[in-house]
């Protein structure tokens, strides 16, 4: 069959609308597919924001139910040792007391007289592990002013460097920052990480002190539970001693828990710098290696006026 040139021309017509109809429905047909992968890519999304969101709020969960119990241990414990210490305060006033009474009666140079002074001396150094206990065993309502932080630590390293072994090496990184503190008891927190810095290290290694400013949206504020959303001061002091493992860091703001020999610690030192930090809505953080140091991390408002 021949067909003639308007049948040819319709012919011709028909498969372009049919191939007009084909390309469109498969343009259709991609359009869909591809809202179909982006709607697939979204869900996908959404459902891995939302099990990042659980799992970061359990991860929150456990570290606000691991700061309750330590707050909590610390309470009762310092509520323990405080009893304890008012009782043993007053048989060292008795102790105390009769010792030099009873040095009154012999002569002053005299075994006796020598060994009651050993006595009597031993009961003030008691009186002020006393003293210790009971600054860690309650919140005292000390006086908080403006203070300048690079000033306090100069003064706190001032103090401490010529009893510090030459083999120790500290290096200070200062920032201008002011807190509203209380300047005896910041000085106490540095005197105390830096000693325990130096017991850490036998003699021999280097403390480094870096201080930093901290924005109200710094992502190392979402790490820690409670923690308000303004500017914050951090300090780290880092030292390159033997390091703690994780049942010592654990433990390590405990009162009474010390891993120095007998004789050379009480344990208070560092439950007294987690309960300043705390007076000062602050936080106090610790991380440790067994054989690369130790690192402790404070955050504390800054003041401005």
């Amino acid at each position: 069959m021949i067909l003639s040139n308007n049948g040819f021309v319709i012919l011709i017509a028909i498969i372009l609308l049919i191939m007009g109809a084909l390309v469109a429905a498969l343009i259709h047909v991609a359009q869909l597919a591809h809202r179909h992968a982006h709607s697939l890519k979204q869900t996908k999304e959404n459902l891995q924001n939302e099990i990042n969101d659980r799992i970061h709020a359990e991860e929150t969960k456990q570290k606000l139910e691991v700061a309750l119990l330590q707050g909590q241990k610390l309470q009762a414990m310092g509520t323990l040792a405080g009893g304890i210490a008012h009782d043993f305060n007053n048989i060292l006033y008795a102790i105390i007391g009769y010792a030099e009474m009873a040095r009154e009666d012999v002569e002053q140079d005299s075994l006796v007289h020598k060994n009651l002074g050993k006595v009597i001396d031993a009961g003030h150094r008691g009186q002020d592990l006393v003293s210790r206990i009971l600054a860690f065993s309650r919140r005292q309502h000390h006086q908080f002013d403006p203070i300048d932080l690079k000033n306090t630590t100069e003064a706190a390293l001032a103090l401490l460097r010529p009893t510090i072994p030459a083999g120790v090496i500290i290096q200070f990184k200062p920032v201008e920052i002011t807190i509203l503190g209380n300047q005896t008891q910041i000085h106490q927190v540095f005197v105390n990480l830096i000693n325990n810095a130096v017991d850490a290290m036998d003699g021999e290694g280097a403390i480094d002190i870096v201080m930093n400013h901290v924005a109200p949206k710094d992502p190392l504020l979402e790490q820690i539970p409670d923690i308000l959303p303004q500017n914050y001061c951090k300090i780290e002091v880092k030292d390159t001693g033997h390091g703690m493992d994780q049942p010592t860091i654990d433990r390590i703001f405990e009162p009474f828990f010390t891993t120095k020999e007998v004789g050379k610690g009480t344990g208070l030192g560092l439950s007294i710098v987690h309960t300043i930090i705390k007076e000062h809505q602050g936080e106090i953080t610790v991380k440790s290696q067994l054989g690369h140091g130790t690192t402790f991390m404070i955050l504390l408002p800054e003041y401005s006026v």
